[in-house]
């Protein structure tokens, strides 16, 4: 069970973006979002502050340069930072905030904590550096829009998407779902829907509004399913049957 500060209970958001190539790493807009965020009754997880924290009190890991010794380099970083960073995800997160700019674009860091979300059903919400949806589209990566819950280009119009949210509902019910009082979070549009009939009684994922059931509906019905091309192609390419 995910703990929460009771000033700050509407559901912990992990802030996500480029650190080993953003100045300072990365705290200036975690820090803004850190204050915004609290304003609206969540509580951040600023990885920056965490970090910050650790080598004031522990000191800076090893990290040897990778020419000389490669494996002691990987497993200090797998222990100090890969492994670290997804705990707090899936142990202490309800959702998170994917800050996209050219810092996150130079690192691995940032995309793999947004799949790593993804597949564990956290939403997720990313705000690129870019003036529009178009030039955004432009400039990152289609996987990672394709992660996500919500994009948006600016803080402050994701600030105010999740302050009109129903409180508590990016928290999961007791189903493992992203609802609160027959309200859901649809994980493919970020729209709140309400379920006027019955509530879901077990867990759904993806969770997703009508809208977003006949959309996904339409691509699933109208396109050739990509896997099972693969495995034909395979099959015939080998004379090997790929799939029973």
């Amino acid at each position: 069970m995910i703990t929460r500060p009771t000033q700050w209970d509407r559901g912990n958001i992990y802030l996500s973006g480029g650190m080993q190539f953003a100045k300072e790493l990365g705290a200036g807009w975690r820090i803004d979002t850190s204050i915004k965020l609290k304003d609206m009754g969540y509580f951040p997880l600023d990885i920056t502050e965490l970090d910050v924290a650790y080598l004031k009190s522990e000191g800076k890991p090893l990290l040897i340069p990778t020419d000389k010794e490669q494996l002691s380099y990987k497993a200090h970083m797998r222990k100090h930072f890969i492994d670290t960073d997804l705990k707090l995800i899936r142990e202490n997160s309800d959702a998170l905030i994917v800050y996209y700019d050219e810092s996150a674009r130079r690192g691995a860091g940032t995309v793999s904590e947004a799949q790593y979300a993804y597949n564990l059903n956290i939403p997720i919400f990313l705000v690129a550096d870019y003036e529009s949806i178009e030039e955004m589209h432009k400039n990152v990566s289609g996987w990672l829009i394709a992660l996500t819950t919500k994009c948006f280009t600016s803080f402050d119009d994701l600030y105010a998407y999740l302050d009109q949210l129903p409180r508590g509902i990016l928290k999961k019910d007791i189903y493992g779902n992203h609802g609160v009082d027959n309200k859901y979070l649809c994980h493919l549009s970020g729209d709140v829907f309400t379920k006027k009939k019955h509530k879901f009684v077990s867990q759904i994922h993806p969770l997703l509004s009508q809208k977003a059931v006949e959309i996904t509906h339409e691509v699933y019905e109208e396109t050739k399913d990509r896997y099972e091309f693969f495995m034909e192609y395979l099959s015939q390419q080998t004379g090997t049957k790929f799939k029973e």
